[in-house]
């Protein structure tokens, strides 16, 4: 029996399936690099719009899936991002403001991080490292808060 879907409407639902599936995680990823508001909102979309011609052609869905739509939600973050300085009080790199959204943020493993920013990930691991040890010595320079005692 022929599909009843023309190979047009069966792709455009295919898309949507795509879509659902990776929009939680992207706004997120968005939310952590541009801050929750109207232009996390549009790199969302961006990202979905911007995947949309290629998805269309069978060779773009040998790619993964998650890693397209992370790698497209950056790019989409940085052309929107106007302070990259934002409000991290580390004041990290819009490189190390990725890496730790996608690790510490969205959670995602270093082998898929790795895949992402097309970094190694003894690279990553380094990287991250000096994340750390940055988020640290702003800890360690912040004057102690007395806790009340309870009582």
């Amino acid at each position: 029996m022929p599909d009843p879907l023309p190979p047009k409407a069966a792709a455009a639902a295919d898309y949507t399936s795509y879509v659902q599936r990776y929009s939680g995680s992207v706004y997120a990823l968005s939310c952590l690099l541009l801050g929750k508001g109207e232009r996390a909102d549009r790199a969302v979309t961006a990202t979905f719009a911007a995947l949309y011609e290629p998805w269309q052609k069978e060779s773009s869905r040998t790619e993964d899936s998650s890693t397209a739509a992370y790698r497209e939600c950056i790019r989409q973050c940085s052309l929107l991002a106007q302070d990259r300085s934002r409000n991290v009080s580390v004041r990290l790199t819009w490189e190390d403001q990725i890496a730790s959204a996608l690790w510490y943020g969205i959670q995602l493993p270093l082998p898929e991080i790795s895949l992402i920013l097309q970094r190694t990930v003894p690279e990553l691991k380094a990287q991250l490292r000096g994340i750390r040890e940055q988020m640290a010595a702003v800890q360690a320079a912040l004057p102690a808060v007395p806790h009340p005692s309870a009582g």
